[in-house]
């Protein structure tokens, strides 16, 4: 009686363990996991019916990540055709007229400029496709950010007065050094600040302020705009993620890759209808480039 009731019992729990094996690999994310029931009982059917599962799983599961490339093309196709059709029709339209006004020396002073300008900015988008697959390498110095800023907003002025907006600028008495790639770094705080005239109607006012704490240098950059909403606060980082009606979502995912490879790091805080701010903290350096030259 022993005996009959050990292998009796045996053939009744390896069923069970089997499945519980296989229960808890499928939760592990192993959905190549299947069970092995021989007998034609009612755990014979559960067996059948959680390798069933399991298949059925699996389809699931590329029938998922099908449409999520194509989702992700899908955007990819609609953001390279908003962002490149306006540069290239504005080439298209001077090459036409260029071609009946030749003679005319002022309008292929125009003409020049247009191009320069337009091919320019498909660069830009074309390397931000790049930068995303393999960014790139950045080299570190001493910057005085805000000499770098004071610069950047100079040139910015206009795009500011042109929309109606004012842009200010409060800064930390004195310099402030960090080590980092001032063109990579220049591309970050242009996109914040260019993504904050967006999103900030007439009569608005964008700020760019730098402090120190705790031994970091920080550069924020806050607007009176229409905010973001919460849900998508926390994907505004990522690639392909936008809170704009058309365009790649590449600016902010390029900007936080490139603030994490100089050491930094970005937050966002926003409210709906007040604004929007934008937090840079770098580590600071007590190099300065007069040192480093004469070591």
């Amino acid at each position: 009686m022993l005996a009959v009731g050990y292998f009796w019992g045996r053939s009744f729990i390896a069923p069970i363990m089997a499945l519980t094996r296989g229960t808890r690999a499928l939760a592990a994310g192993h959905l190549d996991e299947r069970v092995v029931v021989s007998s034609n009982d009612e755990l014979g059917q559960l067996g059948d019916a959680f390798n069933n599962m399991a298949d059925r799983l699996v389809e699931l599961q590329e029938d998922v990540r099908k449409k999520e490339r194509q989702a992700i093309f899908g955007r990819i196709a609609i953001g390279l055709v908003h962002d490149l059709s306006h540069p290239i029709q504005n080439i298209g339209n001077s090459c036409k007229l260029i071609v009946k006004m030749f003679d005319d020396l002022e309008y292929r002073k125009s003409f020049r400029t247009t191009v320069e300008r337009e091919l320019a900015q498909v660069k830009r988008v074309l390397d931000d496709l790049r930068n995303i697959a393999k960014p790139l390498p950045l080299e570190s110095f001493p910057i005085d950010i805000n000499k770098a800023l004071t610069e950047l907003a100079e040139s910015m002025q206009a795009t500011a007065e042109g929309s109606g907006l004012a842009l200010d600028t409060e800064f930390l008495l004195g310099p402030l050094f960090i080590e980092g790639d001032l063109f990579a770094l220049n591309r970050v705080y242009r996109n914040l600040i260019i993504n904050a005239f967006q999103a900030t109607g007439p009569r608005g006012s964008v700020v760019i302020r730098t402090m120190r704490q705790d031994g970091k240098a920080v550069v924020e950059i806050a607007d009176t705009g229409c905010g973001i909403p919460p849900d998508r606060l926390g994907t505004i980082f990522e690639d392909f993620a936008t809170t704009k009606r058309q365009g790649l979502g590449l600016g902010l995912a390029i900007s936080k890759k490139i603030v994490e490879q100089l050491g930094g790091t970005i937050e966002v805080a926003s409210e709906v209808g007040l604004g929007t701010t934008f937090t840079l903290r770098f580590p600071l350096t007590k190099a300065r480039p007069s040192q480093l030259a004469a070591v």
